[in-house]
């Protein structure tokens, strides 16, 4: 049986956010994730069109996929995230790296408490299907960042000079691989969370490469 929420008045529901007048970019977020069938619906036939509700479990699952966008604005990674415990470990170490650096985005509050909490809850064995997230949020960063915008994209932006770390977290961040794996072989520290990122980088662009020449051959035969 459907829930009888649509995803409009789901997230009226849980952030108390009206999407038509507010932010037409959340719901949008919110398609992008159904798309991706991170996000269930059922849809009811009508005399001129479908009507789509959000299935049922499907409320903490909303809540904590528009959460993790806030943080990573591709549906693509935060569909990962959900289902890619080595990737959510990466994502956790990123996540606690940048954390660190601010409590407030653009006028944003930021609860450093709830942010531990968040990052915490991310790194561990959270269930994310079933508990929400600390939500460290006062305003989702969704309603005062740019369409292609993250809050991590732009606590680091907002830093006028960067360290060699946070220029390895924008390049990775922002998918140039190249670049990530270029600035982390100049790299040498002793912090865990950076180390902990070089090695990702340097097996995701590895992968990449290799899944490259896969392709190069079967365009060549």
């Amino acid at each position: 049986m459907a829930s009888r929420l649509t995803i409009p008045e789901a997230i009226r529901q849980l952030f108390g956010i009206d999407v038509a007048s507010q932010s037409q970019l959340l719901k949008t977020k919110a398609d992008s994730l159904v798309r991706n069938k991170l996000i269930k619906i059922e849809t009811e036939p009508k005399v001129q069109r479908q009507s789509k509700y959000l299935a049922p479990g499907q409320m903490t699952v909303l809540f904590n996929a528009l959460l993790l966008n806030a943080v990573f604005h591709d549906p693509k990674d935060v569909k990962r995230i959900f289902e890619d415990k080595a990737y959510r470990q990466e994502c956790a170490e990123a996540v606690r790296a940048m954390f660190g650096k601010s409590n407030s985005l653009m006028g944003i509050a930021l609860s450093n408490g709830l942010a531990v909490k968040f990052t915490d809850a991310l790194a561990g064995d959270f269930d994310l299907y079933q508990e929400k997230l600390p939500n460290p949020f006062a305003v989702l960063p969704q309603l005062a960042l740019g369409k292609n915008q993250s809050l991590l994209h732009a606590l680091l932006a907002q830093s006028a000079v960067m360290d060699p770390a946070d220029n390895l977290l924008l390049a990775y961040l922002q998918g140039d691989l190249d670049k990530a794996d270029q600035i982390a072989s100049l790299i040498v520290t002793d912090n865990h969370a950076v180390n902990h990122l070089k090695r990702h980088i340097e097996k995701a662009r590895r992968e990449a490469v290799e899944f490259e020449d896969v392709l190069t051959h079967f365009r060549n035969m």
